[in-house]
């Protein structure tokens, strides 16, 4: 039961920052935005939505991998890499997040 719930989890993290990712394409395809640099608009949204769900991405990989008990081999690790990707995707939006935030703090 372990195991279905961490994929459970694990598969709804993917699916919600994939959701993400298509607002973020849709966004920046469709041209919407707003008439002044002051406003939301969907593309922020959906890079900030990125960057806050790191954190909970990270923790359906750990808990995946710990639920299937991935040890050390070289296949393994590589199912490591493979789990844990959609959560460096996510954190390289959070990276780019606080690096704008030290730009607007310092300007």
């Amino acid at each position: 039961m372990k195991k279905k719930a961490a994929i459970s989890i694990y598969v709804i993290g993917v699916l919600i920052a994939l959701g993400l990712l298509a607002l973020l394409v849709y966004s920046s395809v469709s041209g919407i935005s707003s008439g002044s640099t002051a406003n939301f608009t969907l593309s922020d949204i959906a890079t900030l939505g990125l960057a806050v769900w790191a954190l909970p991405m990270w923790g359906a990989a750990l808990f995946l991998i710990k639920a299937l008990r991935i040890r050390g081999t070289l296949h393994e690790k590589q199912n490591k890499m493979l789990i844990s990707f959609p959560a460096v995707v996510c954190t390289g939006f959070f990276i780019f997040y606080m690096i704008v935030l030290v730009m607007m703090l310092f300007r």
